[in-house]
């Protein structure tokens, strides 16, 4: 039997919710063109380097199903965290652990060693294998990382004489004796860059960029890793950061609720360490009051298709997916809807965050004032890429420290894009941005400029997360220069006008403008489909346009399978799923956001139909002149 969820993401995969309208809707409607170049030292090679290598395993052989062979209570009476930790710690390499479809109670947090690798826990689906915990501690701890962090004892950090250099995977040091293989290094300069800068008191001799890959093998000399470097350190006396802990390998948590919202303030539900091509696939965490998945040391690592939402606590500490210290790991196609403040991040603190891609995740509810993603909330946030998500703010704080080189490439962006101090070299290629309501394309050097509720398109270089004040101006510079900065962030109030002067802004829609703005020094106007796909990804489902988002499509923004999904699931208590149908308006001068009330038909799953009132909304969506399409979004107001 299946449950809501996944009859909703069936249906979902069928229904495209694109509604025909009449010619007369066309005055609500605008495009415009769109474009891509991005200097190659600017990025990183996704492509073929994120997410677990090959892609997540289909485990087929069963060792053990926790109920029918090993007795376990599927009604939630009485504690599994016992018989489920022994199941995985006696699971052969390349089996699975099978929780079948009930309730089950995790008294006990569940424990895997760094030696348990290759195994997968794997749940009967969403809301069919639930999971809840009676204690204020992570439900599952995958993995351990070195402690103290390998990065806090000078002896770790190693000099590399050659082989820091884009491309490379070989480095040759003097002597390699502290490397293990199978572990972690990270690869970055010996002190930061000048156009970097850490805060918290945290000097700039501590080299917070940096690129963690794993070793595959070495000489006396040398050391081979994967994935390669993705940046030319050669200039900056690089040095490759030891690490002595094998890293936990291939382990998997699958098709599982896990229900947080009864007796428990854990701070973390899953929190995976010192971890090599892990992932959380179909996993659902409800009603978490901390966080929502941590993942520490993590190296080509994958969170795909979750559903994180309805948090019970917001502000700071409530973060939703979190990676960092990381690189080369994919978040992607997830929903989150009240997932987190914000829901999905890269670093937390002084943990760097490189390489990593976010793609294609539908994020809805954020809690006022967070946004809903960031790539730094940390120092060092270095080389990463969202693409494809649907969410309303884009915020990089630049509280703990700067970030630099990362990229927003194809996204809807509904609400603004915050790039606050020491944000530098950042690329904006292809986005869809904002609203009609905003005020300005690049927010006014004015201190307070939106303490009236005044909106930009852009926030560049302002000093604090949650205001936008500043005293006084710093730069612009070339290249950006902080070293005589203190390493304090109420010595750094000044606006950063290195932000602006770095950043790379090509064929983006935006609706103060109501067209796609270009860079005049850049001729080519033609933008690649994605910067980590080589064409349509196998999961993405036919009918849906692909690219999805761009201002060189029409509509400039289709629905994207998280999206689907999500306006796929079942109203409160009623069976009945969305049918495409026809809509009728004859208003004239709409704009996007216009709502109105229109009879729409449900389907029931025993195949009969009944009418009632919905909110159609007229999205962000907008077809070229002549197109007679446009997707509107529509949301239940009653149950049939």
């Amino acid at each position: 039997m299946q449950s809501s969820v996944e009859r909703a993401i069936l249906a979902a995969r069928k229904v495209s919710f694109l509604f025909s309208t009449l010619l007369y809707l066309l005055p609500c409607l605008s495009s415009s063109a769109h474009a891509l170049i991005i200097p190659d030292n600017r990025t990183a090679p996704w492509r073929g380097n994120v997410g677990v290598p090959g892609g997540i395993p289909n485990r087929t052989r069963i060792y053990k199903n926790i109920v029918t062979d090993l007795g376990a209570d599927p009604t939630g009476v009485k504690d599994c965290s016992a018989i489920i930790q022994g199941a995985l710690n006696k699971c052969p390499q390349g089996q699975v652990i099978y929780i079948p479809e009930g309730r089950f109670l995790v008294a006990v947090q569940i424990n895997i060693p760094n030696n348990k690798s290759n195994r997968s826990l794997r749940g009967a689906g969403m809301e069919r294998t639930i999971l809840f915990s009676a204690h204020n501690k992570s439900m599952f701890s995958i993995g351990r990382s070195t402690w103290p962090p390998s990065d806090k004892r000078p002896g770790n950090w190693v000099s590399i004489s050659s082989g820091a250099t884009k491309g490379s995977n070989t480095i040759t040091v003097a002597d390699t004796t502290v490397f293990v293989v199978g572990a972690p290094l990270a690869v970055g300069p010996n002190v930061l860059p000048t156009w970097a800068h850490n805060l918290h008191n945290q000097s700039d001799t501590l080299a917070t960029i940096r690129v963690y890959a794993k070793i595959r093998s070495k000489t006396s000399t040398t050391v081979t890793f994967d994935p390669p470097c993705p940046f030319d350190f050669s200039g900056m006396n690089p040095v490759a950061l030891v690490d002595s802990t094998p890293m936990l390998q291939g382990f998997g948590i699958e098709s599982v609720t896990l229900d947080m919202s009864v007796n428990t303030a854990a701070t973390y539900p899953i929190w995976f360490e010192q971890a090599w091509g892990c992932w959380v696939k179909d996993v659902e965490i409800k009603g978490a009051y901390s966080r929502q998945m941590l993942w520490t040391m993590a190296v080509r690592c994958e969170v795909r298709g979750c559903y994180t939402h309805d948090v019970r606590g917001t502000g700071p500490n409530h973060e939703g997916i979190i990676i960092g210290p990381g690189s080369w790991n994919l978040i992607e196609d997830n929903i989150c809807s009240n997932g987190g403040a914000p829901p999905i991040v890269l670093e937390d603190s002084i943990n760097p965050a490189s390489c990593n891609v976010i793609g294609y995740n539908y994020v809805i509810n954020t809690s006022p004032g967070f946004w809903d993603i960031s790539f730094n909330h940390g120092s060092g946030s270095f080389l990463n890429l969202a693409e494809g998500n649907v969410i309303n703010n884009f915020k990089d704080d630049g509280y703990f420290g700067s970030s630099s080189y990362n990229t927003l490439f194809r996204n809807r962006i509904a609400g603004e894009v915050k790039l606050k101090h020491f944000s530098d070299y950042y690329n904006i290629v292809g986005n869809v941005l904002s609203d009609a309501g905003v005020n300005y394309y690049d927010a006014p050097e004015t201190s307070g400029y939106c303490s009236s509720g005044a909106k930009a398109v852009y926030e560049l270089g302002f000093p604090n997360i949650g205001n936008c004040s500043f005293s006084g101006t710093f730069g612009p510079t070339a290249p950006p220069d902080y070293s005589g900065l203190p390493n304090t962030l109420e010595g750094c109030q000044q606006l950063d006008r290195n932000v602006k002067a770095t950043i790379l802004r090509h064929g983006n829609f935006d609706y103060f403008n109501n067209s796609t703005v270009w860079d005049s020094s850049i001729t080519d106007h033609t933008i690649s489909d994605s910067l980590y796909y080589s064409s349509r990804p196998g999961w993405w489902p036919d009918g849906i346009a692909w690219p999805p988002i761009g201002a060189d499509h029409d509509p400039m923004v289709s629905p994207i399978p998280a999206e689907i999904r999500y306006k796929a699931l079942k109203p409160a208590n009623s069976s009945a799923s969305p049918k495409p149908g026809s809509v009728k308006n004859s208003k004239s001068n709409c704009k996007p956001g216009f709502s109105t009330l229109l009879p729409a038909e449900w389907l029931a799953s025993t195949g009969t139909s009944k009418m009632h009132f919905d909110t159609i909304t007229l999205e962000d969506r907008h077809p070229k002149p002549g197109n007679q399409s446009a997707w509107l979004g529509m949301e239940q107001l009653g149950k049939p």
